[in-house]
């Protein structure tokens, strides 16, 4: 499994780096925000937090497949413990370099995707007070799948989105983003 996820980080990086030369007269910028919901053991310990996401996506010409590059910035407070409060956060940065497969639909306004990629995230975990002070970090692979939607025509679109998020941390950190933003560009 860990060799099959490391080949599909290296094709979807080569795709960016191909396609980027290619379809940079095609390519759609976009921002958005939302919320980190997280899951398994990172949901045991941490209460769900918020997220801004700024990403850009180039088109294949003549193809539904694009590549989609996302920078994420995250944060999530510590549940507390009983009745005793927990100070400190989870703070998330990285990226993710991902194929977006755009579902052909009749409707031109509403185009709905899938998307899956990898990349690197640093899980940062502090908790500056009591017995159990923290100040943690660690960078690792990550992999991402997930769907969405763009809604709108011309050159700015609004769209939602959930992945399924997991950074191979120990224990691994695994969350879903659901954001909404804007993109902006040709296509």
């Amino acid at each position: 499994m860990h060799r099959l996820l490391q080949l599909a980080f290296a094709v979807t990086v080569g795709s960016v780096v191909c396609v980027t030369t290619v379809a940079a007269q095609s390519a759609r910028f976009g921002v958005g925000g939302g919320l980190i919901a997280p899951l398994s053991t990172y949901k045991d310990n941490d209460k769900a937090g918020w997220l801004a996401d700024a990403n850009v996506e180039f088109a294949i010409p003549l193809s539904p497949v694009g590549v989609r590059v996302d920078g994420l910035y995250g944060e999530t407070k510590h549940k507390d413990i009983g009745a005793s409060p927990v100070d400190g956060k989870t703070r998330l940065i990285g990226g993710l370099a991902s194929v977006v497969w755009n579902i052909p639909v009749p409707a031109p306004i509403v185009k709905p995707y899938v998307l899956a990629g990898g990349g690197l995230y640093n899980v940062k975990i502090t908790n500056p007070n009591g017995l159990l002070a923290v100040n943690t970090s660690e960078s690792k692979f990550a992999y991402g799948v997930g769907a969405g939607v763009n809604v709108g025509v011309g050159p700015a679109r609004f769209f939602a989105e959930g992945r399924y998020v997991s950074v191979r941390t120990n224990p691994h950190t695994t969350f879903i983003p659901l954001t909404v933003g804007v993109t902006f560009g040709s296509k």
